[in-house]
């Protein structure tokens, strides 16, 4: 019905319109020409639609990659951090004391002493001038401990000497403001002040109390009571505001180290992370392919030197084939070590947590390669949530084995002998507990994977078989009409010939009738004695003409 419906169209269209029916012709058979074409070429997509691997190779080749990859995710785990705390596990008490031995230091409080007995020192935090014989400290502003205990210094690799003992960080005051203040920032001694100050005062009464109740001369009770009242001056005179003044100019210039030097250290680190997964991905696709190429070559009959060569040569070009994955892997390791060490101080509380986010980001990054792809955009919906199904499922297997691994390195750690290192890996219960984990979820990522491979394949199949109908359908359609177009035409021809016989016909009749006339209007003014002869021409004439109108 359709097809009538179409052909009525185009009788319609062409019997309206001024058709060049030859160029019309013209252009049906190349529409019917590309149409073949486009036909052979999806029937060809057909037979290229393979069947998913067995499971048996699809098992070999998961636990393969699983076991390449849990070994350079593992060889990449550590995060800054954690290396930090590997190298330097020392305590608090041990190195408070060695940052006020530092040279630095040192010369910041001679350099102090010095300025006091010029009598041009300054208290940073009240503004007032030191006198002669005033005893002044030289404080860091953002504490020792603090410093001690800031991940990010870590992630910088800074020793807390580098940055406590910075021009920024050691300011004088005035020594009882100094052991007031104690190993709080100015932010933390400021937000407790008003309850603070209440009870120095109170205090201070109580000590002045029971200096006058002892037993010391009036002149001695007046001095002590003045010590005392100094001390809680010195206490109470700290400037709110240079306080936060000095805060606010050593974490700006500490923070600034900070933040250089960990950039540094992460762009070192995610470099290396980069090269080092490459170099894993690359030998074990590499040994993949050699492992391949001898199998291929154990299973043939004819065995030689030459057909070893060919095998390897094969290998290798399969392998130069896959270099863009590889470089695909470094570049996901990459952005999963700077995207790890931006949270170090998160991720570096969970041992395998920084592995897990790179494993996590390698997924993605593939997901929207694929995604992105120009083959991909015209596939089925269905397919391409499969595929990308695929990749998740080898994000959630690789992850999987991850904790896994841990779980089995704990247990063969507990065996004697287990703890020997082995060089860029790790110990020996860490080599095999990545074997035992890739192998378990390596068979269930093998048997996950089968199942969705089946399921694309099949979908690509029945996508394909419908275009082919499409295709076959719209070539009948074109013949139907060829046909059409064909047959007009020869109609059209029949039309124009048989017209221009009747125009032909017209002619020659009109040519006779007008000769007839000039014959007979020329012979009127003749005499009578031609005039038999006139009538019997005539007579003559005229059945010849009554002839050719029979014939016409």
């Amino acid at each position: 019905m359709a097809n009538k419906n179409a052909n009525l169209n185009i009788e319609i269209d062409i019997t309206g319109t001024d058709f060049d029916l030859k160029e019309v012709e013209s252009f049906l058979s190349k529409q019917l020409e590309e149409s073949f074409s486009d036909l052979d070429l999806l029937e060809k997509d057909r037979e290229n639609i393979s069947d998913p691997d067995s499971l048996g190779e699809i098992i070999l080749d998961e636990v393969w990659k699983q076991f390449g990859n849990q070994i350079g995710l593992d060889m990449t785990n550590e995060t800054l951090i954690q290396k930090y705390d590997r190298e330097h596990s020392v305590q608090y008490k041990d190195i408070a004391d060695s940052v006020m031995q530092d040279q630095r230091y040192k010369d910041a409080n001679k350099a102090m002493k010095e300025q006091q007995l010029a009598g041009n020192l300054k208290d940073e935090y009240t503004g007032k001038h030191f006198k002669h014989g005033e005893k002044a400290n030289l404080d860091h502003v953002i504490p020792r401990k603090e410093l001690f205990e800031n991940q990010r210094r870590k992630q910088a690799n800074l020793d807390v000497a580098d940055i406590a003992n910075k021009g920024e960080n050691l300011k004088p005051t005035n020594e009882s403001l100094n052991k007031s203040k104690g190993a709080k920032s100015n932010k933390e001694y400021l937000e407790t002040r008003e309850t603070r100050e209440m009870s120095l005062i109170e205090q201070n009464e109580k000590t002045n109390k029971k200096v006058d109740e002892s037993n010391k001369s009036e002149a001695e009770k007046r001095s002590q009571k003045e010590e005392n009242n100094k001390r809680l001056n010195d206490k109470l005179a700290a400037d709110s505001d240079r306080m936060m003044k000095s805060d606010k100019e050593a974490r700006k210039a500490i923070n600034k180290d900070i933040r250089m030097n960990a950039t540094k250290e992460v762009g070192k680190k995610a470099g290396k992370d980069a090269l080092k997964t490459m170099a894993i991905s690359a030998l074990f696709t590499l040994l993949k392919e050699i492992m391949n190429g001898l199998i291929r070559f154990f299973k043939v009959k004819s065995k030689s030197f030459n057909r070893f060569l060919t095998e390897m040569r094969q290998s290798m070009k399969s392998f130069f084939s896959k270099i863009l994955s590889i470089f695909q892997t470094g570049a996901s390791t990459l952005i999963g070590t700077i995207i790890s060490e931006f949270f170090g101080p998160i991720v570096s509380v969970f041992k395998k947590l920084a592995s897990l986010i790179k494993q996590g980001i390698s997924s993605v990054i593939d997901a929207i390669h694929y995604l992105r792809d120009k083959e991909n955009k015209d596939k089925p919906f269905s397919v391409k949530v499969a595929q990308v199904g695929k990749i998740v499922t080898v994000g959630i297997v690789g992850g999987s084995a991850i904790f896994l691994g841990e779980i089995f390195e704990k247990i063969l750690l507990t065996i004697p002998g287990m703890q020997i290192e082995l060089p860029l890996i790790g110990s020996l219960a860490n080599m095999i507990a990545l074997f035992f984990s890739s192998l378990v979820f390596g068979l269930v990522g093998a048997i996950v994977l089968n199942l969705i491979d089946k399921f694309i394949s099949k979908k690509l199949k029945e996508e394909n078989d419908q275009r082919i109908i499409e295709s076959k359908n719209e070539i009948i359609n074109l013949q139907h009409m060829q046909l059409f177009v064909a047959e007009n035409h020869v109609q059209i021809l029949k039309e124009n010939v048989m017209s221009g016989i009747s125009e032909n016909h017209a002619l020659a009749k009109d040519t006779m009738q007008t000769s007839l006339l000039k014959i007979f209007g020329d012979n009127k003014g003749k005499d009578s004695k031609n005039h038999d002869n006139i009538s019997n021409n005539q007579s003559a004439l005229v059945q010849m003409q009554n002839d050719l109108e029979d014939l016409l």
